[in-house]
This record gives structure tokens, sequence and C-alpha cells, in this order.
């Protein structure tokens, strides 16, 4: 499933290279997810590269692991912890690269802005107002997160009206500023 280019620190990956699903939660935009499971072979760090688009991506974390995010200049941040049931949500408008060091089983989710836009046409009341975080525990998304897995390994049937209610949740919590809907 994982890319074998070499890549400095180690083994190159790319969201292609995992199980995925797409879905449409309201209308016409999507929504994407994938199970990302990585390995280390021969004890080389993986890069998991993400391409600049328009849009914001969420790392949703299944188990602890250690990654550090790498600049555009090719310089690394310190590596840190992050903890399962934690999230990452970053925007992808620069694209992003993180070097992982331990073994990673997350789900990873890609909201483009057209759909955040269209949340926010669909929702007016909802303040939809994306907020960049690092390790934030979340225990909704992380639930909606585990939700996903049946899907993503093919053992629940994708048109399932389950799936398109998971993920328009899944959308709405990560884009707004409450943390749930009523």
């Amino acid at each position: 499933m994982a890319a074998g280019t070499d890549y400095e620190a180690g083994k190159l990956s790319l969201l292609s290279h995992f199980p995925s699903l797409r879905v449409a939660p309201f209308r016409r935009e999507t929504i994407s997810a994938w199970h990302v499971r990585e390995g280390l072979e021969d004890g080389r760090d993986v890069v998991l590269h993400l391409e600049a688009r328009p849009a914001y991506f969420a790392m949703i974390y299944l188990r602890p692991v250690t990654h550090c995010d790498l600049l555009a200049d090719g310089s690394a941040l310190p590596p840190r912890q992050y903890e399962q049931g934690s999230i990452c949500l970053v925007d992808l408008r620069k694209g992003a690269e993180i070097r992982i060091s331990t073994r990673l089983d997350a789900v990873g989710v890609m909201l483009p802005l057209s759909l955040v836009e269209e949340v926010t046409g669909r929702f007016p009341d909802l303040r939809v107002r994306p907020r960049l975080r690092r390790n934030t525990p979340d225990p909704v998304i992380h639930k909606l997160g585990l939700a996903l897995l049946p899907f993503l390994s093919g053992d629940d049937d994708h048109a399932s009206p389950a799936l398109q209610h998971i993920m328009a949740a899944l959308c709405i919590q990560l884009v707004s500023e409450q943390r749930t809907v009523h």
C-alpha cells in the first residue's frame, strides 16, 4: 500500500496509497477520507506529502504517534507526540509534509474550501470558521473518525445513508466555531 520512493529521511507516502472514500454530504461538494496506516520499514522515517490545494486537511489519530512538520525550506520542527483521540486541522493552500517517526494509524479527511462555502450557505446560523489545530483532543471527531472505519475497510456499504450522515456531522464538527450542533 505504501510507496517505495526514497525521500531524504525515508519513504514517501501519498494519500492515494491508502483506502479511501468520497461523499457529497449536503449537495454537490465532496469530502474525502482515508484510513492512513503506515508502519516503519528498517527503522526509516516516513514522509507523508500533501499537495497544495484549496482545502483543509484533518488527521484524526487512532493511536499515539510521533511526527514533525517539514517546512518549505527543508527544515523540520521538533518532533511531537500526538495522542490517541487528538486531531490536527491544517490549511493546505501551501501544501504540507510531516515526517512520521512511529507507526501511524489515523483517519485523514480532506475538506475543500468549496465544501466549507457550501456549509456556510446551507446553515446560515452556524458560525463556520475552521480553527487550525495541532494535537487537540476531540472526542466527538474521534468517534466520527472511528465510525468511518467499516466504510474504509469495505465492510460496510458505501451507498448506506449512514455514511452520508457521518460525513456531514464530521464536516460540521471540523468547520464550525461551536463544538456541537443543536
